[in-house]
């Protein structure tokens, strides 16, 4: 078990080291160092990363309290279904309701890598490719269909 800095630290030198690590390989696909995230122009809509003790999660999250506005795009995501799956070409998971440690409800599409754990630095090496790959998928597909999305 660790203290509660050395969670902090070790948690920082996970984020660093895969900045580092997809910021090198994005300039020399000629893309920004950093992903897009949450500056997609859609308040909305989120590209997320998630990283724990038992798994890591990349994908899209839909956060917003209005019911409406949140089915709405997830609805058009859904549209969308065959192009992102085929895009990704990896099993993807459609939450609806998805509930996040802090008892928030949100939408969540996503992809898992299962056994691997953020305070396990042998896993780091199978995470950093995991994150990388998907979320450059997940932004061409973003960048494809965001006019789709945001209207």
């Amino acid at each position: 078990m660790y203290s509660k800095e050395e969670s902090k630290s070790m948690r920082l030198e996970f984020w660093s080291r895969f900045d580092q690590y997809s910021a090198l390989r994005r300039r020399q696909k000629g893309k920004p160092g950093k992903f897009i995230m949450n500056r997609t122009g859609i308040k909305q809509l989120k590209l997320k990363f998630e990283f724990n003790e038992h798994e890591a999660v990349t994908g899209i999250d839909i956060e917003t309290r209005d019911m409406e506005k949140r089915l709405g795009l997830y609805e058009k995501l859904e549209q969308l279904k065959p192009v992102i799956e085929a895009k990704l070409g990896q099993e993807i998971t459609w939450e609806l309701d998805h509930h996040l440690a802090n008892g928030k409800s949100i939408s969540r599409i996503s992809m898992r890598l299962s056994n691997v754990g953020i305070y396990e630095k042998e896993s780091w090496k199978k995470v950093f490719p995991f994150f990388y790959k998907n979320m450059m998928k997940i932004e061409e597909f973003y960048e494809e269909y965001r006019d789709f999305l945001k209207y």
